[in-house]
């Protein structure tokens, strides 16, 4: 009994302390997370009057959540303007914003003085809202005499914001001509001896006017912002990214001049054009690659194959030799698995179990073809014709794939957010924290500024076509290409595997280390610095699928899931690169898997759409009738009937000519259906 007592004291003792120990720990993490948060602090003040938000803090919204600072809203009054100052006063603050019907409450000195910085200097200011209303006296001070008031410009045309050239302001936008997003605006009369820089003015179709500008007070850089007149509709009702940039283009050059690298940010520029659906044969129809290749080499750009794993013992010896020779310009990506038409449906049209199994049949036929070829393959997936349902980018993010890419980044299943923040990025994690990218036709009219805005906010461009781009000849995507590197020379042509790798924002922390933002679970971190950083990482994760492990250069390291995110630390040295994979658990097999090409269905559609690209494409009737087959939707049972029948219909051509000829020169050493089946198979080689 004794013992038994001692044991039992014992065993409490030691689980009073294990629990202290626990608790200790917990409060160290704890503390250790906390001060990781602290080691970032950022933002920008806002000063109002009333109590209500207004159109104006919205957009500040919006832009400081896109580059990661919190804004902070200081509501003030005649009576607690000192008060007001505060915020300003914090290191913290990169940047100051007020409303103008707030002017008349702000001591102009005492703001001045709380937004000096000893080491940096001061701070920006920005007065939004500014309209008919503002007192043209308090614009005038404000403006260090550049502004001498206000006017309205309406017109029944449409209106067009144009973008001019500041110094660390305008960056990729300089020069360029966007859509404005309102029926009217008012605008700026400057003073004829005003130093005010116009950053963007408004075009109509008489006159051109002012309405974001730029001027000094006492040393002090002043942004001043008119304010516009919206219609009843949203952007964010549209995919189109420029128009809703367009929306909240003033304050995001703003922000983004303000945070600079303590913002999020890329550290480089990627672009990539992505050509659906052919197999490495030459040519593809109108895809020539030895003709690619010498314009890529001209225009510096690269090109991804979206390659339908059905092909993938079907690769010539020129064209393989050509990918392997060059694979700083050529690349492979995954494209479906048989393509016949919409293998990945909703789940009604087509059970989930299935659609899993094209995905690991696709896998295991593209290792037979790195196999087969020695050209290696980016685990990158393009849907054939749609995107499929978030059930289906779960299992693409459980076996392991790095994304995927096509017209639409929301699944099917699923409605696209009403939020500009998710129309300015082309890639989100929304679903199943896999990341779904936008990418773009290669044939867009007009394209600088889609290009200019995507640059500007340090977004990827992928583009995409399939062979008929170059019907008009090989040549036909190089002024995009050139456009792309006029507007951004240091932009970086890549496969869309790369670009997905590099994939994340990075931003100066407090310790002049980096926090590091990724969308992709496998990524390569660069320290082009000539320093040792530490890589503070964060990935959403919800925790399905389960984690099997984290490697840094395949090495497994410790990680922690937290909040919703998956946090790791990473130390690079100076000039080195470190690369990241996280790892999902899975059931996959790619041995087990069979790769055989047992369906007759899907035989005869990939050589009906071969006959359709390689042959007909040539001919004018030929193309007609592809751009009818798109037009209309046409099921794959009638796209087999119409192409077996079009191909009867051709040899049978061919035997009826080739009979007329031999009835007329007939050579008598050889038997006449020896002739005919040679005649026959001649013509139709040609043909």
């Amino acid at each position: 009994m004794f013992n038994e007592g001692l044991k039992e004291v014992a065993l409490t003792r030691f689980g009073r302390t294990a629990n202290h120990l626990v608790r200790a720990a917990c409060a160290v993490l704890f503390l250790l997370w906390m001060s990781s948060l602290w080691c970032f602090s950022a933002d920008v003040v806002l000063i109002r009057s009333g109590e209500n938000s207004s159109t104006e803090q919205h957009e500040l919204e919006i832009a400081t959540q896109f580059y990661g600072f919190d804004l902070k809203v200081v509501t003030t009054s005649a009576n607690m303007a000192a008060t007001a100052l505060g915020p300003v006063k914090q290191d913290g603050t990169v940047a100051v914003a007020i409303e103008a019907n707030a002017l008349a409450v702000v001591n102009q000195k005492a703001l001045l003085r709380a937004m000096y910085r000893k080491i940096r200097g001061s701070v920006p200011l920005l007065i939004v809202g500014v309209s008919s209303e503002t007192d043209p006296t308090l614009l005038s001070a404000w403006s260090g005499d550049a502004v001498v008031g206000t006017k309205r410009l309406a017109s029944p045309g449409r209106l067009h914001y144009v973008v001019g050239r500041v110094a660390g302001v305008t960056e990729q936008l300089t020069d360029l001509e966007i859509p404005f997003p309102g029926d009217d605006t008012f605008y700026f009369a400057l003073a004829e001896q005003g130093r005010a820089q116009e950053i963007m003015v408004v075009r109509s179709d008489q006159q051109v006017v002012p309405v974001f500008i730029e001027a000094d007070l006492s040393q002090q850089k002043v942004f001043l912002l008119c304010k516009k007149h919206l219609p009843g509709h949203s952007a964010v009702e549209s995919a189109d990214i420029v128009t809703a940039f367009a929306e909240v283009a003033p304050v995001m050059m703003f922000a983004k001049y303000c945070t600079g690298d303590r913002g999020w940010h890329a550290l480089h520029h990627y672009a990539n054009l992505t050509i659906d659906d052919p197999w490495l044969r030459e040519p593809y129809g109108h895809l020539i690659y030895k003709g690619l290749l010498k314009e890529m080499e001209k225009h510096d750009f690269h090109t991804t194959i979206a390659f339908i794993p059905w092909n993938y013992d079907r690769s010539e010896a020129e064209a393989i030799s050509l990918f392997r020779s060059h694979p700083e310009r050529f690349s492979i990506c995954i494209h479906g698995d048989n393509h016949d038409h919409k293998e990945f449906e909703d789940l009604r049209s087509k059970p989930l179990s299935l659609q899993i199994a094209a995905l690991k049949q696709s896998l295991a036929r593209m290792e037979k073809f790195q196999t087969l070829t020695e050209i290696p393959y980016d685990s990158v997936f393009v849907f054939p014709h749609n995107i499929g349902s978030e059930s289906i980018l779960e299992k693409l993010k459980t076996y392991n794939f790095l994304a995927t890419i096509n017209s639409s980044n929301v699944p099917m299943d699923r409605s696209r957010p009403a939020s500009l923040l998710f129309a300015l990025r082309p890639v989100t994690l929304s679903y199943a924290d896999f990341p779904s990218i936008s990418r773009y036709s290669a044939a867009m009219p007009s394209p600088s500024g889609f290009i200019g805005v995507n640059e500007f906010l340090d977004n990827p461009l992928f583009f995409y076509s399939h062979h008929d781009l170059f019907a008009s000849g090989m040549d036909a995507f190089d002024g995009m290409a050139d456009e792309v590197n006029k507007l951004e020379p240091h932009t970086r042509w890549r496969s869309v595997g790369d670009i997905v790798k590099h994939l994340y924002l990075v931003r100066l922390r407090d310790d002049f280390n980096y926090d590091v933002l990724t969308f992709s679970s496998t990524f390569d971190l660069n320290n082009a610095s000539g320093r040792d950083l530490v890589f503070y990482v964060q990935k959403q994760e919800s925790g399905s699928p389960v984690i099997a492990a984290v490697n840094v250069d395949g090495r497994p390291v410790p990680f922690q899931l937290r909040g919703g995110y998956l946090d790791l630390s990473v130390a690079v040295h100076a000039g080195e690169d470190r690369s990241i994979e996280i790892q999902y658990k899975n059931d996959l097999n790619l041995a087990s898997i069979s790769t055989s090409k047992s369906s007759l269905r899907v035989y005869f559609l990939r050589e009906v759409s071969d006959f359709r690209d390689i042959t007909l494409s040539k001919y004018y009737v030929g193309r007609a009738l592809t751009d009818y087959y798109h037009k209309h939707g046409i099921s794959p049972l009638m796209v087999i009937g119409c192409g077996c029948a079009l191909i009867v219909f051709s040899c049978g051509t061919c035997l009826v000519v080739m009979k007329r000829k031999s009835s007329v020169v007939l050579d008598p050493e050889i038997p006449s259906t020896n002739r005919i089946g040679r005649a026959t198979r001649d013509a139709c080689t040609r043909s």
